[in-house]
């Protein structure tokens, strides 16, 4: 009798963390969210806002180390996500969770999606390798580490980590656009496009700005660079 109930449980349990598994790592419909927030462990982000592509959120691993070519092959385990992703009327919180320290493969999360054009992402990590594309209304990174880059149009960039490499490319300009970086260090590219007048103002110990075109007070896009060391090109 006692076997008769041990085994429907064990398989109650099999199936329950599987289906587990499933809820974590699955694709959530985000077409009605107007903003995203991330924190947690570092990540890679990638997110766009194209209205021809359905609008999805999605948390996944990545396999990037040494290893990762003949684990799969060594070892019986997945490279899990134990992100969690979470909705709140209009927003998306994603907290980003790294798989086991001790994993050979060096299983990185990614954070993908594709969301309504015109929201605002809000991302707070240690370190973070994020790509935008499309358009947005605010872009917000707090980090230690970043490496960010959007193609397409922000109204309103604001970044504050300590080293920084950011490539902001516009595809259009609508006078609204506002740069605000603060770094201890800072490698910035900023196309906007030609002719166009730019209000920008960088702050540094040392720096080196390269533009063809001088600062136009009262101008939009309107970029303002803080630092003790940049390294600044604007086109």
């Amino acid at each position: 009798m006692m076997i008769i109930i041990t085994i429907p449980l064990l398989l109650f349990t099999l199936v329950s963390s599987y289906a587990d598994g499933w809820r974590t790592g699955e694709t959530i419909d985000v077409s009605a969210i107007r903003s995203i927030v991330i924190t947690g462990d570092a990540s890679s982000i990638r997110i766009s806002a194209n209205a021809d592509e359905p609008y999805r959120a999605e948390t996944r691993g990545r396999r990037d180390g040494w290893f990762s070519r003949w684990y799969s092959s060594w070892f019986f385990s997945g490279c899990e996500d134990q992100s969690r992703m979470v909705i709140d009327g209009t927003t998306l919180s994603i907290a980003v969770a790294s798989t086991r320290w001790f994993d050979l493969s060096d299983c990185s999360p990614e954070v993908v999606a594709n969301i309504p054009p015109g929201g605002s992402i809000e991302v707070n990590q240690q370190a973070v390798m994020a790509r935008f594309e499309g358009e947005f209304a605010k872009l917000g990174l707090l980090s230690k580490a970043a490496d960010v880059t959007l193609h397409g149009h922000a109204s309103n960039v604001a970044i504050d980590s300590a080293a920084l490499r950011a490539h902001l490319t516009y595809d259009k300009l609508n006078a609204d656009e506002t740069i605000d970086v603060k770094a201890h260090s800072v490698d910035s590219y900023l196309d906007f496009g030609k002719d166009v007048p730019v209000d920008y103002t960088v702050t540094a110990k040392a720096s080196l700005i390269d533009s063809p075109r001088p600062s136009v007070v009262g101008a939009k896009p309107l970029v303002t660079i803080k630092a003790e060391y940049a390294h600044t090109t604007i086109r």
